[in-house]
């Protein structure tokens, strides 16, 4: 029987053979090159290592004052670079910029504060009103109108301005508003610069009466002016005013934001609108 080689061809067989062959001279170059480096490595470890003991020794020695100078330890000063104005500015913005957005948010809400502030329509006067009843606060147009036919231009600006608060004593039917609007009361109490009060009820402000100041007159009650008469009706545009709004002034005294004499002063300039409205009440009703 004919003997068979093997069923791997030859060609496959040397194929094989030179490319371990290969991978073998690859593998021998590699170590080669990685023994290279590791004594490169330990040969610049070792020179390191000998310079840092000699700047040790030299070191040492002018501490001790053996020598005077040592060409082994230099002190190298190298001038920094130059940046250019973008660069700086490029530079600040990659290592501050969320400092720097804050900043410029905060610069930008103060000048918007202080423009509005300055810039902001300062009232001749501020009118009180404190109710419960809505239909007094529906007439917030009215009322401004009202009053400022009776004042004076006090702040010099060239017009007549009144501002009207109110402050809402409606409680029980929303009790949501209940903190907010006492909170509003306690600090118009103690702003001594708003002085004129226009209310239908007795309210926490301790009002002037004008009732010696005025015997004779039946609108005058403790509180001030009652208002209902045909003339205001028809200014306010509310025929079922009712019988108790008046408008009263505040008696003057010391608070926290105010001294006694800064609010007698108020009530000095609003005594004459006090007046006129006095008077106009009065005739309408002659």
């Amino acid at each position: 029987m004919e003997k068979r080689d093997g069923f791997i061809p030859k060609e496959d067989i040397e194929f094989e053979r030179e490319l371990r062959q290969r991978e073998q001279e690859e593998e021998s170059v590699r170590e080669k090159l990685e023994e290279e480096r590791r004594e490169a490595e330990e040969k610049e470890r070792a020179e390191y290592e000998k310079t840092l003991q000699e700047r040790k020794i030299e070191l040492m020695k002018l501490k001790q004052g053996v020598i005077d100078s040592s060409d082994v330890i230099k002190e190298v000063h190298e001038e920094a670079p130059k940046l250019s104005i973008g660069q700086k500015i490029s530079g600040a913005w990659y290592r501050s910029k969320w400092l720097i957005i804050f900043i410029v948010i905060m610069a930008a809400a103060f000048i918007y504060i202080t423009y509005d502030m300055i810039t902001a329509e300062q009232p001749d006067f501020t009118i009180l009103v404190v109710s419960n009843d809505t239909a007094l606060y529906s007439r917030t147009p009215e009322v401004e109108e009202f009053f400022e036919s009776f004042c004076d231009d006090v702040n010099g600006d060239g017009e007549v301005n009144v501002l009207i608060y109110n402050i809402s004593t409606n409680y029980h039917n929303d009790p949501t508003m209940a903190s907010s609007s006492q909170a509003q009361l306690m600090s118009q109490l103690q702003d001594g610069e708003n002085v004129i009060v226009m209310s239908d009820q007795k309210t926490d402000f301790e009002l002037i009466d004008f009732r010696e100041d005025y015997p004779d007159d039946e609108n005058i009650t403790e509180l001030g002016l009652l208002l209902n008469c045909q003339y205001t009706r028809d200014a306010l545009k509310w025929e079922a005013m009712p019988e108790e709004l008046y408008v009263g002034i505040r008696k003057p005294s010391r608070l926290l934001s105010t001294t006694l004499e800064e609010m007698e002063e108020q009530v000095e300039l609003a005594l004459p609108v006090f007046e006129k409205i006095r008077e106009a009440v009065g005739e309408s009703e002659k």
